[in-house]
């Protein structure tokens, strides 16, 4: 059966989707993730709220849990959390996590595990996460971050260990990965700090050095970094140095290029007694150059695959004017008598960001009939036998939406709007192309 919601100037199609839930505009974070061993992931990325699921939750629906600060009433309108940018982090990776779920009262996870490391209860060793330097006093889908917020996920976060921070010395900007020029074989100082293991409250607008102490005999040392993206300190390596007690340190260098440093402090039985600094990263030109060339990937801003959430085919007959035509930007579908018809106007694809799998839908309500409650964008792979529609974007009264596509394919895009009734009528809104 045809409804009379109308969308983006067509024809429309009858079909049951699952409730809507709020998307937010993606963000730039950074993310930190300190694991029992290593640093799990290090470096900004793009990111912003929206629906996870962890590993071991069986009774969570099939589209997620909500994780955009709206968790709880904590915020009132939707943006990027600190749970979510690590799920996308880890994602990054090919990692998931795990968590248990509290409905009541925080609408919230208690995060079990980040990828390989899983905490342990009978040591008393669990996940915290602090944001700009301070750990947070709810939840990581309660609270939401600014541009600019650094994320640090700590394993074995409430023993009281001091957490380090390393810097070039002088430098009294955020805790975030930093990027330093140094010369060939000439000293390079350096400052590492450390704040108290545990002050929770308030985080600050950004992170800062304020209210650290240096820190004496801390190790710094040569990061390796294996193929899935996991650091290591490799404090045996013959170019570790300590810092002395104002929290000095140097370090040279005799190869040309880009070098991995980070500090630590490991005691008699080989375990570490602090939080491990951020990560820094040291270019050393070749002379007569003055730069290394392009940063290091987990320097630049990296963008998580796509949530992906598949969506039921629809099982209707092909609207009359033929199968899915794009949506027209100068003739909506003309009013009709029906009070609760919806229509809307496509305004634009902007594509000026698709070789970065980025594609920008917008739009302008000029109906809302009795109301809309949500709206959903999917793709859909062309040129692949059996390709579902997947869901790239969900919200209710946004007008534009962020959609990322994976890289290497052209996809079809399809809008689908609820209204107040519950409802709903869905039409296609073009076609882009994503270069490898």
């Amino acid at each position: 059966m045809r409804t009379t919601i109308a969308a983006l100037g067509v024809a429309l199609l009858t079909l049951t989707l699952p409730a809507p839930v709020v998307s937010a505009a993606p963000t730039e974070v950074s993310v930190r993730i300190e694991g029992r061993g290593e640093t799990l992931f290090e470096g900004p990325i793009l990111t912003d709220g929206h629906n996870i699921r962890a590993a071991s939750d069986s009774k969570s629906p099939q589209a997620g849990r909500r994780c955009n600060g709206l968790n709880n009433g904590a915020s009132p309108t939707p943006g990027p959390t600190p749970t979510a940018a690590s799920v996308d982090a880890m994602s990054i990776l090919g990692e998931d996590f795990d968590g248990l779920w509290y409905a009541e009262p925080f609408e919230d996870y208690f995060i079990k595990r980040w990828g390989p490391d899983g905490q342990d209860e009978g040591e008393g060793e669990y996940w915290g996460v602090a944001v700009n330097n301070v750990f947070t006093s709810v939840g990581g889908c309660q609270y939401q971050l600014d541009g600019g917020d650094e994320v640090v996920w700590v394993y074995d976060a409430f023993s009281g260990r001091p957490r380090l921070g390393l810097y070039p010395a002088d430098y009294s900007g955020g805790a975030k990965a930093l990027t330093v020029t140094a010369e060939l074989n000439v000293p390079l100082e350096l400052d590492v700090v450390a704040w108290d293991g545990f002050n929770e409250g308030s985080p600050p607008a950004s992170p800062q050095r304020t209210e650290s102490d240096p820190f004496e005999g801390a190790e710094v040392a040569p990061v390796s970094t294996n193929a899935k993206g996991f650091e290591l300190i490799e404090t045996e390596s013959a170019d570790t140095v300590l810092t002395d007690e104002n929290g000095e340190a140097s370090v040279s260098f005799d190869e040309p290029g880009w070098h991995r440093i980070k500090a630590t402090s490991i005691d008699s039985s080989g375990e570490e007694t602090v939080i491990r600094s951020n990560r820094l990263d040291v270019c050393v030109p070749e002379p007569p150059a003055s730069d290394c060339g392009a940063l290091p990937a987990e320097d630049q801003v990296r963008i998580p695959p796509p949530v992906e959430t598949e969506e039921p085919e629809p099982e209707t007959e092909e609207p009359a004017n033929g199968p899915e035509q794009p949506g027209s930007s100068a003739d909506p579908v003309s009013p009709t008598a029906n009070a609760a018809q919806v229509r809307l106007r496509l305004r634009r694809l902007d594509r000026s960001r698709v070789a970065q799998g980025l594609v920008k839908a917008s739009w302008r309500v000029l109906d809302g009939g009795v109301g809309i409650e949500g709206w959903t964008i999917a793709s859909q792979a062309l040129g692949h036998k059996g390709a579902r529609y997947v869901n790239r974007a969900r919200g209710t009264s946004a007008t534009s939406a962020l959609l990322r596509l994976p890289r290497g394919a052209t996809y079809r895009l399809r809008m689908t709007v609820v209204d107040a009734l519950g409802r709903s009528s869905s039409a296609a809104i073009g076609r882009v192309r994503v270069p490898a």
